[in-house]
Parts: structure tokens; sequence; C-alpha cells
């Protein structure tokens, strides 16, 4: 699956859920993408470089499903870490029952494993 095929993919599903995460992916995926072998390029854009971003999202769950947000949220991190070298850190902030969800998201692409 092609960085964009993943783009696509993952801004369908997400996109009317959480679409600021849709946005960072995209970023991640197309803007920033895998890295290239070409040495003299700028700040994180070769392969071997470490790069990083976040990205802060507030989510209202209709009908208090934030349950099912979240799931659909961890499928699409399992396809994204599947098919690219990139990761998402999500951190929920605590004890907001009944009120929206607040997440910050923290985009990772490493050489090596987290």
């Amino acid at each position: 699956m092609t960085p964009y095929e993943l783009s696509k993919l993952i801004h369908m599903e997400l996109s009317p859920i959480a679409p600021r995460l849709s946005a960072a992916i995209n970023r991640a995926l197309v803007d920033i993408g895998e890295g290239s072998v070409l040495v003299g390029l700028g700040p994180g854009t070769n392969e071997n470089e470490d790069v990083s971003f976040q990205a802060f999202e507030t989510i209202n769950t209709i009908g208090g499903d934030a349950d099912g947000v979240l799931a659909k949220i961890h499928e699409m991190m399992w396809k994204l870490e599947e098919h690219s070298s990139w990761k998402v850190i999500i951190d929920k902030k605590p004890g907001r029952q009944g009120k929206p969800i607040e997440l910050l998201y923290t985009l990772v692409r490493t050489k090596g494993d987290l």
C-alpha cells in the first residue's frame, strides 16, 4: 500500500470522528513521508533521521460512545504502523466521564523501534 493510498484510507475512516488526527497523519505520510536516501536535504528529510510532531484534538462523542471512537482510532493506528514507519502515541486526558475526549497525538518516525 502506497503512502497516498494509506493516507486516503485513514482519512476516509478518521476524518468524520478525528479530523485533526487525520490531517496529522496526512502530513506525516504525504508531506514528510518515509525520508529520502539523498543527503543534504532539510532536517528530518533523510530516511535515517528521526522525526516527530504533535497535534491536539477535542472530540465530542455523540451518545457517549467514547469507547467506539477510541476503538476506531486504534484500528487505524494499527493500519498505519503495519504499512509505514510512523507510529502514533495517544495520550488521553483522564477523568472526563460524560465530557468531550481530549487527546494529544505524538507522531513519530524512527529508524529503529520505539
